[in-house]
């Protein structure tokens, strides 16, 4: 027996699903007003008949069958672009796409993209929440093959995967929230360079030259969607939409790391510096700083006085992110390897930005009091982590500094967390032929560049 929202229908459904029971579970919905603040609850009292045959009367359906393999779709067309158009709008048409044309997945098509991993293809990576599809190897090679993606990104594709499914993570909640939440990825180790993801200018996208992070992106959104359920307005409630086709997938820029700086796959997840792996940070907003000083002095007064602009940025009324409070990260800063080297030639570490940054960061109790935010703090349960100011997260080193970004020193890049309790991350596996790939690569990618 569920109590829902009217418009909270379909994450109700799809979550009932993915916990294994019927979706059209016996439901009582009321319109959003009876939820609000000062809301007339008439309605709940003179719902109770409802209630009472939903707990007495409503019986399970009927299980349907389901095959391990479903058939292949034909789409037929006048001619190869005809038939295309056809199965754009066929996808569209049961919600299978993302509002941009699809590659079709033929089974030659995601037959070339398995060669990306020596797993067998109906290995279960794990189930997608909240509807709990299972997502296989093939199902992301389908996904991907639909996002124009390549074999050598497939590596990539199925550790955010696995990071994603982290119990600790809790991919449940922030799949479906009202928050406007994306994932953002962040790659370390040689693999990067070798898909030529970027790390530097435009590392966002859109950038033809490094295709890598927008196919593996947006492979990963339409699994969030098809497989998870992540419908918008029906699975998922982001009131806003999570700002990207693509999320957000991207290589540290590891070259670019001043001397003595560890990568962040080893300095914020502890893996061996030089391994192949992914982190996953889940976001809810992204503030492009400006950094650069016009008249200051000295390079080191320019240093404080960016660093005091980006603490300014950073301090939020967060309450998404206080599930983040303990373990998690507040956001994820990008900065340049230009700043990384300028502050670490001034003296500056990574700890010591963080730690700068984490104490000049803080609320003041006056501002948690006049936001309505010291409230969250209680039902979040981190009423023992009170002082006046209050640093937006337990510790220092919780803040994630990632180098990355064009070569200048004029910005910084600061993308605010939500709702997951911890970072994620999972090795990359590359497959036994991947030189073959990498081969493959340059002949169909490399070289031959036009101005």
């Amino acid at each position: 027996m569920v109590l829902a929202r009217e418009d909270f229908v379909g994450v109700v459904r799809n979550a009932v699903a993915g916990i294994g029971f019927a979706p059209d579970i016996a439901m009582v919905t009321f319109p959003i007003a009876t939820f609000l603040v000062e809301s007339d609850l008439s309605p709940v009292v003179s719902g109770l008949e409802e209630f009472v045959a939903g707990l007495t009367q409503w019986k399970a359906p009927v299980p349907r069958k389901y095959s391990a393999r479903l058939p292949l779709i034909a789409v037929d067309g006048a001619d190869y672009p005809a038939a295309q158009d056809n199965f754009n709008r066929l996808f569209l048409r049961r919600r299978w796409g993302d509002g941009l044309p699809l590659v079709p997945p033929t089974r030659e098509r995601v037959t070339w993209i398995l060669r990306g991993t020596d797993l067998a293809s109906d290995a279960e990576i794990g189930r997608f929440m909240p509807r709990g599809g299972i997502a296989t190897v093939e199902t992301l090679a389908v996904a991907l093959a639909m996002a124009g993606g390549r074999p050598e990104y497939l590596p990539v594709l199925i550790a955010t995967v696995q990071a994603i499914f982290d119990p600790e993570l809790k991919h449940e909640g922030w799949q479906a929230t009202s928050s406007s939440t994306f994932p953002v990825v962040i790659v370390n180790g040689p693999v990067a360079s070798q898909i030529a993801l970027n790390s530097g200018f435009g590392l966002l996208g859109p950038d033809p030259r490094h295709p890598a992070g927008a196919a593996t992106g947006r492979a990963l959104r339409l699994l969030q969607q098809n497989v998870g359920g992540a419908l918008p307005g029906i699975g998922t409630m982001a009131m806003f939409g999570a700002m990207r086709y693509t999320n957000a997938v991207f290589a540290e820029d590891e070259a670019g790391l001043p001397l003595g700086w560890a990568p962040f796959n080893s300095s914020h997840m502890g893996r061996p510096a030089g391994s192949n792996s992914v982190s996953v940070v889940v976001a809810s907003g992204a503030t492009n700083i400006l950094r650069r000083s016009i008249r200051i002095p000295t390079l080191e007064e320019e240093a404080v006085n960016s660093l005091h602009r980006i603490a300014s940025h950073i301090r939020a009324n967060n309450a998404n992110g206080f599930a983040c409070y303990y373990e998690g990260t507040p956001g994820v800063l990008l900065i340049s390897r230009a700043v990384a080297r300028q502050l670490a030639d001034l003296g500056w570490t990574r700890q010591s930005i963080q730690q700068f940054l984490w104490e000049h960061s803080s609320l003041s109790m006056d501002e948690l009091k006049r936001t309505g935010l010291l409230e969250y703090v209680e039902r979040d349960g981190l009423t023992a982590t009170l002082r006046d100011p209050w640093p937006i997260t337990a510790k220092p080193e919780n803040i994630a500094i990632v180098v990355a970004g064009g070569g200048h020193p004029t910005h910084a890049f600061w993308m605010q967390a939500a709702q997951s309790p911890k970072l994620a991350g999972a090795p990359i596996s590359l497959p036994a032929g991947w030189s073959d790939l990498m081969d493959e690569a340059e002949r169909d990618l490399g070289g031959g560049e036009v101005d």
